[in-house]
């Protein structure tokens, strides 16, 4: 069970609050930086009424955070609440009333005047008052406030006035009256906003104290802010308190305040987030030391939930610095990514073992014969399941990731733009930096269908993308080109599905590529996925509703034809979409997002049938492709995919993404054990 879960809380109507809600998730699961900060969180799903759901679970983590955005919309009452559901007020009381038995936390933010205290019980909870902070900086004020509750949250302190730790201010006295002046700048931001306690060094040392001993101690229990300005690197005492900070694993971020030129910087300055200082500096500064402070105290958490007895967990990647006084032959478990191979040469002769998660997970390398398909877009009703479309994402890389470390290839259709699976896929890899953990971008294959541009993309473009992965050319569908020959050449220009031969030239060579992909791997994971219409950009800048391309939905149809070829097919159904669908027909519920009734409203999809019936080309029909998942149903998913009926009925459910990776992992290695697959063709 993951440590920690925030709850991101707001009203359906409230475009404000979703927003914001939106901003402090990225600001908590991906910063970029800080590689590492991957607190998660969940939201409340949406039915359309405008009222919260009947129930909501906190207790899928050890410890939950409920951040709860309360502003007009949620203070209104409806005319009428149906039986079982309850108001907003009623809603979030029951919220806090639930978070006052010391596993969960309850964090009220007010957007309105009017929105405190929402229910009769909150009349002595003091609200964060984001409302009275100016339109363009409530965002970032909100951030911190959440950032300091996680803070207190998991160091175990009470809510309240308090501050959550103390900054040790690491300065040179020498440079404080020299520009940039950010030694000034930091110190009235700090007493300005009061939202960590601050230690300056001679300051906060008494008459006949010891100096160094003061010193010592100021660090030992401080985040250290280093203000690293031009004589910094020279000054005896300002390197002791890195090195202090590194002998006792506390967070450090360094503001590179230099003017002009540093002979010789102070080599261990690094392994930790550094900031330019320039505008607002102080504040951003201060804003990425307790996110840092934040990543420190998350990530101890999630280790100490997979460290072995003879570990020792560092929060950072482990360094000669923080190596050298361990006893000999120390096992270190540090957070991902891992370590690059030419640091871990550097290391190499201190003879400690020092590994990631990810790197124990892939030392058997347990899939290396396999090719995994992974089917994952975008949903087209994420609000009705409490999914973020940040999460889906999440969810994407996080399989992927641990695919590729355990040695499976992976497989995946199209995605030939900027924003694309490859692309994503080539900046995971490049965060990771360890060449002896993860696989070549050989192992990675885009299965490129007709008609698709691919050969007849800008040289430079495709020179690019072959420099990321193996694409595969899936042939033009026999018997298509007669239809419209001047378009449906064997490598056309982008043409899109605007009439009824071009829809039916789409579908013919969409499921071609999937056929072929099918037949070419070992399994396939599903996610996520569009059902019906969305609303996408238009050129012009405007937006309209765009149905899929193909015969069916994309992820539909690769999943019908991994079962149909008694492929592993895994389905992660807690993000929506087509495998939200696809769940409820594999446990014999008919959806009617699944009936030609309801898709013949895409454009051109009866004349596209028309022009199937004159090729003479077998068209599956919505009642059989029901009849055939509701046959198999779950115990047909079992016997392919190596986990149990109550184990697939889990992955059905889970957002937890450990949980889904380690369902995902278990039923591939049982399959893997039980039938060592073939290679792939």
């Amino acid at each position: 069970m993951t440590p920690l879960l925030v709850h991101l809380v707001f009203h359906p109507d409230s475009t404000d609050a979703r927003e914001l809600a939106v901003a402090i998730h990225r600001a908590l699961h991906d910063d970029p930086a800080l590689p590492g900060l991957r607190v998660p969180t969940v939201v409340l799903p949406e039915d359309g009424t405008g009222l919260p759901p009947a129930r909501h679970d906190l207790d899928e983590a050890e410890h939950s955070l409920v951040v709860v955005f309360a502003d007009s919309d949620m203070v209104l009452e409806p005319a009428e609440v149906p039986p079982g559901r309850q108001a907003w007020p009623a809603f979030v009381g029951d919220l806090a009333e639930r978070c006052r038995d010391g596993r969960h936390q309850f964090l009220p933010i007010q957007l309105s005047e009017s929105a405190w205290p929402l229910d009769r019980r909150l009349e002595g909870t003091s609200f964060v008052k984001a409302h009275a902070q100016p339109w363009g900086q409530r965002t970032a004020w909100t951030e911190r406030r959440v950032v300091i509750a996680l803070c207190r949250f998991l160091m175990g302190l009470e809510q309240g006035p308090r501050v959550p730790l103390k900054v040790f201010v690491s300065h040179t006295k020498l440079d404080i009256d020299k520009k940039p002046r950010v030694f000034n700048a930091v110190v009235e931001h700090l007493n300005a906003t009061q939202p960590v306690e601050a230690w300056v060094d001679s300051a906060r040392i008494d008459g006949g104290s010891e100096f160094a001993e003061e010193i010592s101690r100021g660090v030992r229990d401080s985040a250290l802010l280093v203000l690293a300005t031009t004589r910094y690197g020279g000054r005896p005492w300002c390197r002791r308190e890195v090195l202090l900070a590194k002998e006792h694993q506390r967070p450090f971020v360094v503001v590179d305040a230099l003017a002009g030129l540093d002979t010789r910087s102070f080599p261990y300055l690094g392994n930790a987030p550094v900031l330019s200082y320039r505008n607002a500096g102080a504040q951003r500064a201060i804003d990425l030391l307790l996110k840092e402070t934040l990543r420190f105290l998350h990530v101890s958490k999630v280790l100490a939930g997979q460290k072995r007895p003879e570990d020792l967990v560092f929060s950072s990647p482990p360094e000669l610095a923080s190596l050298v006084r361990l006893p000999p032959q120390s096992s270190v478990l540090y957070p991902d990514p891992p370590l690059g191979d030419e640091e871990l040469e550097v290391l190499g002769p201190l003879g400690h073992r020092v590994e990631t998660p990810l790197q124990r997970a892939g030392k058997d390398k347990k899939l290396s014969q396999w090719t995994v398909a992974v089917s994952v877009s975008e949903s087209d009703d994420p609000e009705r399941y409490g999914v973020l479309r940040e999460h889906l994402d999440s969810a994407l890389l996080e399989v992927s990731r641990h695919l590729l470390v355990r040695g499976a290839g992976l497989a995946y259709g199209g995605h030939l733009g900027s924003e694309g699976y490859t692309v994503a896929l080539c900046d995971l890899i490049r965060a990771h930096q360890s060449l002896s953990t993860l696989p070549p971008v050989e192992r990675i294959r885009n299965y490129v269908g007709w008609p698709l541009p691919y050969d007849t993309l800008p040289k430079e473009k495709r020179a690019k993308l072959q420099n990321l992965a193996t694409f595969i050319r899936t042939q033009r569908p026999p018997g298509v080109e007669a239809l419209e020959p001047g378009t449906f050449v064997a490598e056309p220009v982008f043409f899109a599905a605007t009439s009824p031969v071009r829809r039916y030239a789409w579908a013919r060579g969409m499921t071609a590529m999937r056929e072929r992909q099918v037949a070419e791997v070992h399994a396939r994971v599903v996610i996520g996925g569009k059902v019906g219409p969305t609303m996408t950009a238009r050129p012009d800048g405007g937006r309209e509703k765009a149905w899929y391309s193909g015969r069916i939905p994309g992820v539909l149809e690769e999943a019908l034809l991994t079962v149909r070829a008694a492929r592993p097919l895994y389905v992660c159904g807690a993000f929506g979409g087509a495998c939200a669908v696809l769940v409820e027909l594999l446990e014999g519920r008919p959806r009617q997002e699944f009936t030609w009734d309801y898709q013949k409203q895409a454009p051109h999809a009866e004349e596209m049938r028309r022009i199937y019936e004159q090729q003479g080309v077998a068209w599956w029909d919505y009642p059989d492709m029901t009849a055939f998942l509701r046959e198999t149903g779950v115990e047909g998913l079992s016997r392919a995919n190596g986990l149990s009926v109550a184990e697939n009925l889990e992955l059905f459910r889970t957002r937890d993404l450990d949980r889904i990776v380690e369902l995902l992992l278990l039923g591939m290695s049982r399959v893997w054990e039980s039938t060592p697959p073939p290679a792939a063709r």
